[in-house]
This record gives structure tokens, sequence and C-alpha cells, in this order.
């Protein structure tokens, strides 16, 4: 529930493709997608994950793909940190509770690439939200479920050994809840230790300013199955102390899901509703006859045929910086992954002077730290913002295997759509394609077209 909640604080649908895009290259029939979902007047988002249920990675595997793809995505020290922290969580516990070396282990469900996909992912969300510079990371207790569950392992009582193991080594306080089944798993255990450096018993007293809902698969009946991250600040003097309860507590407290009511921000829809509820003109006077315009309800009705979000456009012009400085800027944004693109544009300025605008494409969660980094970075004294509607193409990503000179190859292809299914362009991972050329030596403008059509054979 950790991306769910995170990828609704961003508000942004696609903000975990870059995640499941790296690890199709270790299982290519991987496939996410997040629903919106609703519950008790409380709106969030939930994740489907799809993959091959068979495959199994050895510990030392799972170690090799979370330092590559964090290399890949360019994680920051302390996102890729959080990862590298929560897997080694994971291998702890379960070798203390199979009492058998990390190198030994067989892993069943934690040895699964979506293991990789939540730790990854939620280390990646959270830098992208601007969630590990400057901020504390609090929890509620947890609540962890009860009765069996049904694992490759066979039947296991709640909580599972691994969760327990985290649990009781960190000290983390916890409540088994209403649920009659597992609703803590290991993942969601380490990361919970790994991220939260204190857990007090409710968040009264805390004023929410911005927050995302997170439900999950499992239909826990009439008890919540949602996880909640919430950004704000506890008022004065109202903060709960923490506490260290013993390693176990009876069922006697809420779920850490069932929260007081807090306000809940409306959740913003493009604009389209409002053109859509227009009422047409009424008819005037005859005037002069202007050429036909589109309808507000046909312009709708397209937004609607396109995925739309809305972004932040920030910017400020600069007239005292070397081009050392500016490509600084450029890679710290982008390899933070807090901007989606940051351009340059060549402009004159006071007194004449050689000048640049830098303007940076982002989520709107990231505003506040693109402004600390470009006012830092380029000295500038201010910075301009405003919101922008967006309308995006479908798009996805899928793995080809290519055969050449006796040698397999995996090679992943970005594929966009129009509104009508149709392809509008295919373009493979440059990455990828490099990788293949330096292999073979066949020339990338050459590898290109082949793998492009080999991507349009399968997608058609």
């Amino acid at each position: 529930m950790f991306l769910s909640a995170l990828v609704d604080f961003l508000g942004e649908d696609d903000a975990l493709l870059p995640v499941a895009a790296s690890l199709l290259i270790y299982d290519p029939s991987l496939r996410v997608r997040f629903t919106t979902k609703t519950e008790d007047d409380q709106s969030g988002v939930r994740l489907e994950v799809s993959k091959d249920s068979g495959m199994r990675f050895k510990p030392n595997d799972l170690i090799e793909m979370l330092d590559a793809i964090s290399e890949e995505l360019e994680l920051s020290p302390p996102a890729k940190q959080i990862a590298q922290k929560a897997l080694n969580e994971i291998l702890q516990a379960e070798s203390r509770a199979h009492e058998t070396p990390i190198d030994k282990l067989h892993l069943h469900e934690t040895g699964s690439v979506d293991t990789i996909l939540d730790l990854i992912g939620t280390a990646y969300l959270m830098q992208r939200s601007g969630l590990l510079v400057d901020t504390k990371i609090i929890a509620t207790h947890v609540a962890v479920g009860s009765g069996t569950i049904q694992t490759e392992h066979g039947p296991l009582e709640v909580p599972v050994p691994a969760v327990a193991e985290i649990l009781v080594a960190n000290e983390v306080p916890f409540i088994m809840g209403e649920a009659t089944t597992e609703v803590l798993t290991p993942t969601g255990a380490a990361l919970l230790v790994t991220l939260a450096s204190e857990f007090i018993e409710s968040s009264e007293g805390f004023m929410v300013k911005q927050q995302g809902i997170g439900f999950g698969s499992r239909d826990l009946g009439e008890v919540p199955n949602r996880m909640r991250v919430i950004v704000g600040e506890f008022v004065e003097d109202t903060k709960p102390a923490p506490k260290k309860p013993a390693k176990k507590e009876p069922a006697k407290k809420e779920p850490a899901k069932k929260e007081p009511a807090k306000k809940e921000p409306a959740k913003k829809e493009p604009a389209k509703k409002e053109r859509a509820k227009k009422e047409p003109a009424k008819k005037e006077p005859a005037k002069k006859k202007a050429a036909p315009k589109r309808k507000k309800e046909d312009r709708a009705e397209m937004i609607d045929s396109w995925s739309a979000d809305e972004v932040i456009v920030i910017e400020t012009n600069v007239d005292d910086i070397d081009g050392e400085v500016m490509g600084t800027v450029f890679d710290t944004l982008l390899s933070g992954g807090l901007a989606y693109d940051v351009v340059t544009i060549p402009a004159y300025g006071k007194k004449n002077r050689p000048a640049y605008v830098v303007k940076v494409i982002a989520a709107k969660s990231g505003l506040k730290s693109i402004a600390e980094i470009m006012i830092r970075h380029l000295g500038t004294l201010g910075i301009r913002y405003t919101t922008w509607d967006r309308l995006k193409a479908a798009r996805e990503t899928i793995v080809c295997k290519m055969e050449i000179e006796g040698m397999e190859f995996m090679v992943r292809v970005k594929v966009s759509r129009g509104v009508d299914g149709s392809i509008i362009n295919i373009k493979p991972e440059a990455d990828d394609v490099m990788k293949v050329s330096k292999e073979t030596g066949i020339p990338i403008r050459e590898l290109k077209p082949r793998i492009a059509m080999q991507a349009h054979a399968i997608t058609e």
C-alpha cells in the first residue's frame, strides 16, 4: 500500500512507470495498473500487479537487481539507502526465521519480482515527491492482523515469522487489529522500520496539508484496508508522546488505518467538467457570422479520451552564471527525479546582457524542493510558477526478445498510442540498444529499425 498511497499523493497514475519498465528485463510479463477507489467517503488508489507467479530470485539476485535498477533510475543516495536497508531487513528476518545463512536461503513470496518493485518503487516515489528532504517520518501503531494464511510454506500463523522478526528486532509497537488475516507483509514491515523514526498511538493534533490514500487488494470485509501518507505538522503542545509498548499487545486498539476524520482535500479534476456543464449560448440577434467553433461538449469528450493531469511550470531568469553551474542544476533536478524536463531559453535581459530563462516542468508536489534547488544553485532572488492542465498519450513499455548470432538479448521498447489505439511512436530504450550494439558490433542506426519492427508486430 506504500506505492498506492504515494501515487495518490503525487496525483500521477504513471509515476511508477519507470520502475516497472526497469523490471521488465527480469520479468517480461510484469504489468502494473492503478485504479481509483472510494470507501467511507475517502478516495484513493489501489495497485494491481500481474507477473510470472512462478518466478523466484535468490537473495544475491535480488541484491544485484536492486543495485542495477537504482543505478538505472539514478536514485539519490538517500533513496538508494532506503531500498537497500529495507531489503536487508527482509533477508535478515528470513535468515533468523529459518535459521539459515542469507546466501543459502530459498525464498518464496519474498523472492518475487514485486519485492523489488515495492522497495525501489517506494524509494523512487518518495524521492520524486520531495519527502526525503528535511522530512521526519512518524508512524502510528501498525495493525498486523490475526488468524492463519496459506503460503508456499503451507499455513502460517499471523504475523508470519518474517514479519514478527522484523517487528521484534526493531522494537516496533503494533496491534493485532480486527482483521482475521494478514494485513502487514514482510515487505511492508521492512519499509515501515526503515522509514519511520518514531511511533505514536494516534495522529490526533496533526494538521494535514496534503495526503495520499492507498487501498490494499485484500478484502477485509468491514475492516478498512487502507493506508494514509500525510504531510503536515503537529499543532503546538498537542503532539502525543511516543511510547514503546511490549512486543505484543492484546487486540484492544483500532487498526492504524482507522484514523480520525480529517479534512479531505478535494480531488482536482481537469477543467473539463466545468466546460461540459456550460449551457449553450442563447440566440442573439443576427450579427456577423463567425466561423463555427468546436462545442464545449466536444472538447470535454476529446479531453476524456486522453490521460489528463496537472503539472507545474517553474521558471526564472538568470544572467550571471556559467555553463558549469547550469549543467549542475540540470543534473540535480533530473537525476534526483524531481523534474520531468528542464530547458534553457537564450534571451536578453537588463542592460542588454545575454541571459537565460530556466524552465522546469514537474509534479505539483515538487514545487518547494525545486524552488530551493534553483534559488541556491542559480543565486536567483525568486522563481515564478504556474499550474497547467496536461493531456498525455497512452504509454506502455514492452520487452522484445532478439536473437543475433546465437546470442539472446532483451530490449525494452516504449510504445505510445493515440485515442483510437493506433500506434503513434515506438522507441527502443537507448541503454538496451547500446548494450546490444557493443556486444554484436551492429550499429545502433541498424538495430533501431529491426527492434521497432519486432515491437510493432507484437503490439499490433
